[in-house]
């Protein structure tokens, strides 16, 4: 069940901005071709939105930012009244830390990638199908 979610969560947020665009173009009163063109440009936006944050989540597994999270941890820790209480004395400690934190990804570049092709089916028929 628990894997299930994982998928249906991203699923359903994209729906809902499939629904949103749809709704702000005025596709619900529309039919024909303008209504396929709508249907490409409501699936690309979230499948694109989506599959860019899986792979932001990836990158950052990685260890990407790990040096500008710690620098930015740090400058707040000047704050701090005590500076003995600090979480990650070096970057060492902070960057073990995270190698523990991993986030999964794939399911958030699949529901992605299933919008985006959704969004590309959309626009052959669009493009070669005068009919729809």
């Amino acid at each position: 069940m628990k894997k299930v979610l994982k998928y249906l969560i991203p699923f359903l947020l994209c729906a809902v901005v499939v629904i949103v665009v749809l709704a702000v173009r005025g596709s619900f009163v529309k039919s024909g071709k303008p209504l396929i063109s709508d249907l490409c440009d409501a699936f690309a936006v979230p499948g694109m939105i989506m599959t860019c944050f899986g792979l932001l989540v990836f990158v950052t597994n990685g260890g990407t930012f790990d040096m500008l999270a710690f620098g930015v941890r740090k400058l707040f820790d000047l704050f701090k009244k005590d500076l003995t209480k600090v979480k990650y004395r070096t970057f060492y400690d902070y960057r073990e830390a995270q190698k523990e934190k991993k986030r999964s990804f794939w399911n958030l570049i699949v529901v992605g990638l299933f919008f985006v092709t959704a969004a590309v089916v959309f626009l052959i028929v669009y493009e070669y199908y005068p009919w729809a």
